[in-house]
């Protein structure tokens, strides 16, 4: 059997192009979403589209699925990885900024969901893996919109999961930790800085929590890791 077409949100950078990396070495089919896409040489073109698409969009999110679906087949895993962060106290931050948080991290993962759950239900299989955040259960006192969408990400995926837990359909929140990505940027503040406001904590890297996502995928159908908190040992996050 050819392997199953993989779709990774948020994938240009960081956690989403290292599960990129991770499934393209084992010769998965990929369709790779992100609002800043380009090819990544480390992966085979013949196998990878690109779509240049906002997940917030939910027709040219949609359009992107259907398009790679009509080469690969249906999708048998998606991994909703796009997400952003304001990491300043609530009352620093603008509407603007708060509503963009709830839209890429809660809507864009709905949308993902939404555009390839109707047809992992008529195979009857699929996985849908959603990146959310130890914030989605330890919050803190900045970073307010963040960690209430990752509150909402992980509601979501246990609900949908109880939906169609007997379909064969898994869904499966990871909740990482501290990873060394480059989030910070979007915050306009340096690694160094974002290493003082956190407390000077250690960081995962983006590879090595990409092979835990891959594990998860790699369980037999029958079993669904359903919530996995993912963090440095030497954490007290």
């Amino acid at each position: 059997m050819p392997q199953p077409l993989v779709i990774v949100t948020g994938a240009s950078s960081g956690i989403g192009k290292a599960v990129a990396i991770a499934f393209g070495r084992e010769d998965y089919p990929l369709l790779l979403v992100s609002r800043r896409i380009t090819p990544l040489p480390e992966l085979p073109s013949d196998r990878v589209i690109y779509a240049q698409v906002d997940v917030t969009d939910y027709a040219a999110l949609d359009g992107a699925v259907r398009n790679a679906e009509s080469r690969y087949g249906t999708a048998g895993c998606l991994v909703n990885n796009a997400g952003v962060a304001d990491g300043r106290a609530f009352t620093e931050v603008d509407p603007e900024s708060y509503s963009r948080e709830i839209d890429v991290n809660l809507k864009g993962v709905l949308n993902g969901t939404k555009a390839v759950l109707k047809g992992m239900l008529a195979q009857r299989a699929g996985t849908i893996i959603n990146i959310s955040s130890i914030s989605d259960r330890k919050v803190g006192p900045a970073a307010v919109a963040y960690a209430a969408s990752k509150h909402a990400v992980r509601a979501l995926t246990e609900s949908l999961r109880q939906s169609v837990a007997k379909t064969g359909i898994r869904f499966i929140n990871i909740a990482p930790g501290y990873i060394r990505t480059n989030i910070h940027a979007h915050m306009g503040i340096s690694f160094a800085q974002y290493q003082e406001r956190l407390g000077h904590p250690d960081f995962m890297t983006a590879e090595q929590l990409a092979e835990i996502i891959l594990f998860c995928w790699k369980q037999p159908p029958t079993i669904c890791i359903r919530d996995l908190v993912v963090a440095p040992t030497n954490s007290t996050v």
